[in-house]
């Protein structure tokens, strides 16, 4: 049986009927984290988001819970105020086009806001993030096998199935947590030796695009410049990425953010003090977890609401599969509080 069968079931148990609402007497903030919001049919090896269909059924259960989605700011403001209720902050991290055309008219449809942690130097330079190049290289290469030791250990992949492909990527960015020169240097080498050439596109959004976020009344958020492991830089390489990328979006966009989303979740205490440095008042993290008053502002927890999340073994929504996901049901049994962004 499938862990998405298991937890399924264990569902079903823990919640036998459908529950409305919880009773407001306490405070607590859950916010959703989601990426890219994919057409139906996509099926890219590296998938980094949520279905149109799911996120539209994740919406509207919402909505009937009683938690229609805010934005991180105003979730905040309400925890930090211990105002009475179950509050539910979504968010977008990295930018993505289809930020902007798959997500934003449910949200407005549904009268919720969402926050978007922008990648600002990437928008503007329009190129692809690092995770989108070592997929490109790795669907558009004919190479069956990759021996290869860039990642600083002799690995020996093969790749002539999808799944293998996949297998790959996951072994090859797990060695990419470098400081982004050398990341950069190895992607190279690694373009090189599978014979294909860097995207020709990049698939985040257009900084005219992204004003579609602001005159919708969407809170837009700081994701560095250029998404680089924050702890693999130096204190003043950090308030660079972090600081420019708040300048860029103002610049852009004519709005200065407030919220950082802390790049794969990866940070430290330096990070956090030159978050606060460049004057911004919250952060997040991709740690999983419920906040609750006292929340630290810069280490705010997240939870992923994927599609495996919230589909039963029919392959149809499971509003009680979706609940126990987002009350933490399940955090434990993976054994992890952290997940990549």
């Amino acid at each position: 049986m499938s862990g998405r069968a298991l937890r399924w079931l264990w569902s079903l148990a823990r919640f036998p009927r459908p529950r409305e609402t919880r009773p407001a007497s306490g405070c607590r903030l859950t916010i959703i984290r989601h990426h890219r919001v994919y057409a139906d049919d996509e099926r890219p090896l590296y998938r980094l988001g949520v279905s149109e269909s799911v996120f539209v059924a994740q919406l509207d259960w919402l909505v009937s819970l009683e938690r229609t989605p805010i934005s991180v700011a105003e979730g905040l403001s309400r925890l930090e105020r211990r105002e009475p209720g179950d509050w539910v902050a979504m968010t977008f991290d990295d930018g993505y086009a289809d930020n902007v055309w798959r997500a934003l008219p449910p949200l407005a449809a549904a009268g919720a806001t969402a926050t978007f942690y922008l990648t600002a130097g990437l928008m503007e330079d329009r190129r692809a993030p690092w995770w989108d190049d070592l997929a490109h290289a790795l669907e558009q290469t004919r190479e069956t096998r990759l021996r290869t030791d860039l990642t600083g250990e002799p690995l020996d992949l093969p790749l002539t199935h999808r799944a293998d492909r996949l297998r790959a990527l996951h072994r090859l960015a797990s060695g990419l947590r470098v400081p982004p020169a050398e990341r950069d240097h190895r992607l190279a080498a690694l373009r090189m030796r599978l014979g294909v050439s860097r995207p020709a596109a990049c698939e985040l959004a257009t900084w005219d695009a992204a004003a579609a976020l602001v005159r919708s009344g969407m809170e837009v958020g700081a994701h560095t410049l250029t998404h680089p492991h924050l702890t693999t830089l130096t204190p003043d390489a950090q308030a660079r990425e972090i600081g420019g990328s708040v300048e860029l979006i103002e610049r852009r966009l004519g709005v200065r953010p407030t919220g950082l989303a802390y790049p794969g979740g990866d940070h430290d205490a330096r990070s956090v003090e030159v978050t606060r440095g460049c004057g911004l008042v919250y952060a997040v993290t991709t740690r999983s977890g419920i906040n609750t008053p006292p929340a630290s502002r810069y280490e705010l927890l997240r939870r992923g609401l994927s599609d495996g999340a919230c589909l039963g073994p029919s392959g149809r929504f499971s509003s009680r599969l979706a609940l126990a996901e987002l009350e933490g049901a399940f955090d434990r049994m993976r054994g992890t509080r952290e997940a990549a962004s």
